[in-house]
């Protein structure tokens, strides 16, 4: 998540709470980041003309004004379930899982109470497997990489355990049996890779440009059950 979503995504956490003060602690747990980029963060929101707010005291937050900024959907009771079931099967380590997370939540902001009420009792009737979440940070500078499309250094274990340090041209994402792997290039082993994302203990960007590679080929294999989705 780069910085402009983020701010976006926190304008929209806070305005969420209604009435009720977020600590800029419970923020920066939410968002992965620190404290002290939660204030610099809202301080750049309200120079920008978010009304936000600062209570102060032990329980004290930020409050929003704007509290009734609401988006018309023209979707069935079905066709939102599906949305939301289909974010929470795909999983922690679904790429780009923090957005998808952000905009069913802003999705359920934007319906009448009726279909809420509704949607809520359907999906109260469905049950998804919780799986073993990848490294949060690691997630996000990868996903990172892949949208810029930069080089970017992971820290590496296999199956077998063995650790090693991997430069990867970043192609794109593969749902695998076993979850979800970055597709790359390594510069390690001269070919194409897959990468399982619980496996990457870290992840950092680069300056460098990436090489463009065709997705199909670097993965090597296409099975037949596979597709753009």
């Amino acid at each position: 998540m780069n910085r402009l979503e983020r701010l976006h995504a926190l304008s929209e956490a806070i305005r969420r709470s209604a009435t009720r003060p977020v600590s800029a602690g419970a923020l920066a747990d939410r968002f992965g980041v620190t404290r002290r980029t939660i204030e610099r963060d809202i301080a750049a929101l309200r120079a920008a003309g978010v009304p936000l707010y600062a209570e102060r005291g032990r329980n004290g937050g930020h409050v929003s004004l704007d509290t009734n900024a609401t988006a018309v959907v023209a979707l069935s009771t079905s066709e939102i379930s599906a949305l939301l079931i289909a974010v929470a099967a795909a999983g922690p380590d679904m790429p780009y899982t923090d957005a998808g997370t952000s905009a069913t939540e802003r999705l359920l902001d934007s319906l009448g109470t009726d279909t809420r009420l509704a949607v809520g009792d359907l999906r109260q009737r469905i049950r998804v497997r919780q799986q073993p979440a990848a490294s949060r940070r690691a997630r996000r500078t990868v996903e990172e990489a892949v949208r810029r499309q930069v080089v970017v250094n992971l820290d590496y274990v296999d199956a077998h355990g063995t650790a090693t340090a991997r430069s990867v041209d970043p192609v794109g994402f593969y749902n695998g049996a076993e979850g979800w792997f970055l597709i790359g290039w390594c510069h390690l082993r001269e070919g194409g890779r897959i990468f399982r994302l619980d496996r990457i203990r870290s992840a950092r960007l680069t300056t460098r440009a990436a090489d463009r590679h065709d997705v199909d080929h670097t993965l090597g294999w296409v099975p037949d059950d596979i597709a753009v989705p």
